[in-house]
């Protein structure tokens, strides 16, 4: 079954371009389309899914049979400030007949790019008062674009006075021209408003889970929806307006009170929840077992009446912790990444406790049950049966970590699935929450955090101290976002500036060092030095590295030759040894003559070295090399070339004569 046909641009399917050739410079008619050529030379890789988009390329636009196609150009100024080149154009029938060959030679239905996506993609000129195209002239392969675009006429002076500014069609015209421009990015305006939008929305998904932390701990009001704007209301006398309005600002959280510190929690704690932390330590290196499980708790009832104190001291007390180390893995120690601490659990939180990896998950569900952590003289037992007999309904609980959605993995891993307590409302990341706090997009490290709140944390990654630190770490940053609320835009604004400047000291400094090491290196004078040799791949391109390589890690090969040069050298130092006592002497009895070779015999040769070669060991290359090193020591011997023989006890065997 053959394919459904092309489906048409939108309007008329003419370009409105004159059948004869037109000269330079002459202007496309009223109602013309065009397309931008680097629009349409992106075209596949932008708009079409793969494979389909590796396919039209291979045929129609890789390896230059883009521009083989030739292409009819035209050229029209942008008036566009940040534009400084006139805008490349192709009628809208070229590339019309572009899509018609690609249905026909590969069978794929392709269709122009939808106007809400690519609204420049396709340009229809159709205002007279507007500027047009004009006619440039034909793009192949003998003729480049830049050679085109030399041929453009240079812009006339006071080009734009026949326009006016605030006339609506020239307006239009430069907002087609903006449209234009985008469609040639290889990211649209739309793409770049979808990713802005998305990093707005993970910003408020941040800011709003503080705003429900803060609900939970009492220290914000839950808003009400269903309040009638007073402002709408004429019934109102006017007298009570501002009281009302005041109500109502209250209602949708707007304009709170500042926050005492010194005063218990000024609205209700929403849903009575308590904070569940879990904190989970692993061994560094795989299979990665689990070695430490810290498990930290707040009820929210035990802050009923109790004024938070500065930076929440007086709440952090309310934290009851619990730490269990792992019986099968209490001897893993963590040492390359961090240095763990699984043997100090601080006391002022608690003693730890040592179980079996196999009771972990029954360990952790009775601390997200009542009493939550808290010690407790009753067995597991007992407490199973009065929670089973209790008909009080569940507490409403939220967990809490730092990268929380790493711990519920771990939690999985043990064996423990969090996500299947109802009773579980929300899961809250304190890194999310001092993004929020601080307008920061990436995340912060738990001891940092504390250093922000100026609270001190000891033996950090251990998981029974993070856990309590973390939830101390909610406390403290909820209450400094609420005080710094009421006043938040001017301290935000001095935040920012003390960002630019050090960003702008930052980029200073490197500009001025960057300046400090080119003065160094590219000193007056001098020739250059001495050429750069091409090494082979994997090699370091400096002498010193290649020596250094070479001894760290030498090939079988490499070990071969050097053991065979260290052998040759010590025989050639033997043989130096014994000629400088010979001329002692007088004579020469140890030596004796055979043609131009100089052979040590046997009575002052302490052992005999013989170099024999493995003809499937060792290649023609490595041979050469040999033999001249050989060469090289018989020179020094005082003996010829060739490499029958070498002074200093190293004799060859016949065999390998003919390989030299």
């Amino acid at each position: 079954m053959s394919p459904p046909p092309l489906e048409e641009p939108p309007g008329e399917s003419v370009s409105g371009i004159e059948a004869s050739i037109p000269c330079i410079g002459q202007v496309a008619a009223i109602g013309a389309k065009f397309c931008p050529l680097a629009a349409v030379s992106k075209w596949p890789y932008k708009f079409i899914q793969q494979p389909d988009s590796e396919a039209i390329s291979k045929r129609f636009f890789a390896a230059g049979r883009f521009r083989a196609r030739g292409w009819t150009l035209y050229y029209i100024d942008t008036f566009l400030p940040s534009e400084s080149k006139p805008l490349i154009l192709v009628p809208v029938d070229e590339v019309q007949k572009l899509f018609d060959e690609i249905r026909e030679q590969l069978g794929l239905i392709v269709r122009w790019p939808q106007r809400e996506k690519a609204p420049g993609f396709l340009l229809k000129f159709s205002e007279a008062d507007t500027p047009r195209p004009q006619y440039l002239g034909r793009l192949d392969l003998h003729h480049s674009l830049d050679e085109m675009e030399s041929k453009i006429p240079p812009k006339k002076k006071n080009r734009d006075a026949a326009f006016k500014a605030d006339d609506r069609s020239f307006a239009a015209f430069k907002r087609k021209m903006e449209d234009a421009i985008d469609a040639t990015k290889q990211k649209n305006k739309n793409q770049k408003d979808k990713k802005r939008k998305q990093r707005i929305g993970t910003k408020q998904s941040w800011c709003e889970e503080m705003k429900r932390v803060q609900c939970y701990l009492g220290i914000r009001p839950r808003a009400d929806p269903n309040m009638p704007d007073p402002v709408q209301d004429p019934d109102i006398p006017v007298r009570e307006l501002e009281r009302e309005i005041k109500r109502y600002n209250l209602a949708q959280c707007r304009d709170l009170p500042d926050l005492d510190v010194s005063e218990a929690a000024p609205f209700p704690f929403l849903s009575n929840v308590v904070f569940i932390c879990v904190d989970v330590e692993a061994y560094e290196k795989p299979p990665r077992p689990i070695t430490e499980i810290g498990i930290s708790t707040l009820d929210t009832n035990d802050l009923v009446d109790l004024a938070p104190g500065e930076r929440g001291t007086n709440w952090m007390k309310k934290i009851h912790s619990r730490h269990f180390r792992i019986n099968e893995t209490g001897h893993l120690h963590n040492k390359e990444h961090v240095q763990g601490c699984a043997d100090r659990f601080e006391p002022d939180f608690g003693v730890s406790e040592w179980i079996s990896i196999k009771e972990a998950p029954q360990v952790i569900a009775s601390c997200f049950r009542p009493p939550f952590s808290r010690p407790s003289e009753k067995t597991s037992a007992d407490s199973h049966a009065e929670d089973s007999e209790s008909e009080e309904p569940k507490r409403q609980l939220v967990l809490v970590g730092h990268d929380v959605q790493n711990d519920v993995e771990y939690l999985r891993k043990i064996g423990y699935e969090v996500a299947n307590l109802s009773n579980l409302i929300e899961a809250v990341d304190t890194a999310d929450l001092h993004r929020a706090w601080k307008h920061e997009q990436n995340p912060t490290s738990l001891g940092a955090i504390l250093l922000a709140l100026e609270l001190i944390g000891w033996n950090l990654h251990n998981a029974g101290n993070d856990a309590a630190y973390t939830l101390q770490s909610l406390i403290g940053i909820t209450i400094s976002a609420r005080l710094t609320s009421s006043n938040n835009n001017s301290l935000l604004h001095t935040e920012f500036t003390h960002r630019a400047k050090m960003i702008e000291r930052e980029a200073h400094d490197r500009v001025q060092e960057e300046a400090a090491e080119w003065a160094v290196a590219d000193q007056e004078g001098g020739d250059g030095g001495s050429p750069q040799r091409l090494v082979p791949i994997g090699w370091p391109s400096n002498e010193p590295a290649r020596d250094a390589l070479t001894k760290e890690s030498p090939s079988p090969k490499e070990e071969k030759v050097e053991k065979k040069m260290s052998i040759m050298e010590a025989a050639r130092e033997r043989a130096e040894k014994a000629r400088a006592e010979e001329a002692k002497r007088g004579e020469r009895k140890g030596w004796k003559a055979v043609g131009e070779e100089a052979i040590v015999s046997e009575p002052w040769v302490e052992e005999k070295t013989e170099i024999t070669h493995d003809d499937g060991a060792q290649d023609a290359g490595e041979w050469e090399f040999e033999k001249g090193i050989m060469d090289r020591l018989a020179i020094l011997n005082g003996g010829g070339g060739g490499g029958a023989a070498v002074g200093g006890g190293v004799k060859l065997p016949a065999s390998n004569e003919g390989r030299a």
